[in-house]
């Protein structure tokens, strides 16, 4: 996964972008304990795309993104933020 941390700001949202090394799917993406929507991000060849809109209904603070592939789990820290 990389980049491993991200930020994003509700005062200029914008989707976050990572590549995701080794993996061809992804079957689940979890923020904490609960799954997250497939209509708020997408993956496509590596690149995985968590979209600006899901990100902006988030309270602020730290988040533990887990992504689960086909080869295995994955975290990012996203820290929302104003």
């Amino acid at each position: 996964m990389s980049p491993e941390t991200a930020t994003f700001s509700k005062a200029a949202p914008a989707d976050v972008v990572l590549t995701v090394t080794g993996a061809s799917s992804i079957t689940a993406m979890k923020n904490g304990g609960a799954t997250v929507n497939t209509s708020n991000y997408t993956f496509t060849e590596g690149t995985l795309t968590i979209l600006g809109d899901y990100l902006s209904t988030l309270t602020n603070g730290e988040k533990t993104i887990t992504i689960e592939t086909d080869n295995g789990g994955k975290t990012v820290k996203i820290t929302v933020g104003d």
